[in-house]
This record gives C-alpha cells, sequence and structure tokens, in this order.
C-alpha cells in the first residue's frame, strides 16, 4: 500500500482590518492510500458561498465545487464538499484517497465589504493549500 503525504500550508487572509478572517484545519495531515480524510474550512463573516479549488503540479487552478446555500453537499467521485453557513464551516471529505488525487487544494469564501463601505466589492479570500503528495 503505498503511502501519501498530505500538508495544508495555513494562510490565514485578514480583510477591512481583521473583519474576514479564513482557515483550515488541520494544518498538517499525513495520509495512507485507501483512507478517509476530512479537511476544514472555517470563515469568521457571514457568507452564502463557499469554493473548493484544486491545483495540480504545474497546471491551472481547477473549480471543484461551489457551494451556494446551508446545508449544500456535492460530490464528484471521491470528494465531497459540505457547507454550515451557521457554524460558518464547511468541509471537504475524501473517501479512499488515492495517488491520483496527489493536488493542492484551496478552500475560499465570497463575501462583500460591510454596508458602510462607498461600494460593495466581491472579494474572494483563498486559504489554503491542501497538498497531497506520494512518499
Amino acid at each position: 500500500m503505498k503511502k501519501l503525504l498530505a500538508v495544508i500550508l495555513w494562510l490565514q487572509l485578514d480583510w477591512l482590518s481583521g473583519e474576514l478572517k479564513v482557515g483550515q484545519n488541520p494544518l498538517f495531515l499525513s495520509t495512507q492510500e485507501g483512507k478517509n480524510y476530512t479537511i476544514y474550512c472555517n470563515y469568521s463573516t457571514a457568507s452564502d458561498r463557499l469554493y473548493w479549488y484544486r491545483q495540480d503540479p504545474g497546471k491551472s487552478l481547477e473549480s471543484l465545487f461551489v457551494l451556494l446555500s446551508n446545508g449544500a453537499v456535492k460530490q464528484e467521485g471521491r470528494l465531497m464538499a459540505s457547507l454550515d453557513t451557521k457554524a460558518r464551516l464547511s468541509s471537504l471529505h475524501i473517501t479512499a484517497a488515492l495517488q491520483d488525487l496527489s493536488a493542492t487544494y484551496f478552500c475560499a469564501v465570497d463575501t462583500q465589504c460591510s454596508p458602510d463601505a462607498a461600494s460593495l466589492y466581491p472579494n474572494l479570500q483563498l486559504v489554503g493549500p491542501l497538498l497531497l503528495q506520494e512518499l
């Protein structure tokens, strides 16, 4: 059985003097092929949109999931994402991890400036990445 190494390079971004914070948990994760794993993305401000991305080494960023409402669950292959807007939490579940899942994974939140801002500005906050590599 091959082993996979998953490393989350955690980055916390603040927007508008610290109003928005986004993070992934766990910070580091060692994985083995065939096992299940879950990565969590939490954020500090209300948002109804959360995005999961994947980037293979040397390739462009690829959108995995767009979660648009509380309780949303989407699945593709061995990846499943869910969103709990009340808890401000999303999870990305990997079922039976295999080498073809080796990539960098990002979580992002779509928010807007506070109501007292001069104009609304869509702001995509990256958190991430989760990197899966074969040992």
